[in-house]
């Protein structure tokens, strides 16, 4: 069981988001506060999108066998979840979506059978885009906290860096790496 789980959810690989990412984990690490990370790539998860069948409807048990049921245990048993993902036309990317979408059965065990998962935790939500104007974070920011809701989360901590889309544009922005790090300490604060 990891007490942190990161999750990668830009389809590239390398890029921004995962340049935050790493900047917030390091942070973790250095405090040598022996958590354990485990990490998480949406892009190369291998799941069906929610089919809306309402097989979970009655249990809050998805339906479907596939990576999501391994992904479900995760984010069960970490005290902490890290998400860092960019902007998409004032959304998520869509193989962060669809995993998001598959969390249905939580809302329905949290909201519908009122059973939500074990008390309270908190989350992180890294984000990025290249516009200047926070208005295109804010779809993706409601998903996020949404999303951690359905899990008895709150999503304790959330940025939002812009100016960011080729590889490499933190060179005009270091104080975006020094401010994810920072970030992850509230986390655990």
């Amino acid at each position: 069981m990891a007490e942190i789980l990161a999750i990668q959810g830009s389809a590239r690989r390398g890029g921004n988001s995962d340049s935050l990412l790493g900047s917030a984990l390091g942070a973790l690490q250095k405090a040598q506060d022996g958590s354990e990370i485990e990490t998480l790539t949406a892009s190369e998860l291998d799941i069906t999108p929610c089919r809306s069948c309402h097989g979970c409807w009655e249990t809050g048990i998805c339906v479907i066998d596939d990576r999501m049921q391994q992904v479900y245990r995760q984010c069960l048993e970490a005290e902490h979840i890290i998400v860092s993902a960019p902007v998409y036309f004032t959304s998520l990317p869509g193989q962060l979506k669809v995993m998001i979408d598959r969390f249905q059965c939580f809302w329905v065990r949290t909201y519908r059978l009122g059973s939500p998962p074990r008390p309270r935790r908190s989350g992180m939500f890294l984000c990025i885009g290249a516009m200047d104007d926070t208005r295109f974070f804010d779809s993706a920011s409601l998903i996020i906290r949404t999303w951690m809701s359905t899990l008895n989360m709150k999503c304790k901590v959330a940025r939002f860096y812009h100016g960011l889309d080729a590889p490499g544009d933190f060179e005009h922005h270091p104080d975006y790496l020094k401010d994810a790090a920072a970030a992850a300490k509230e986390l655990k604060g």
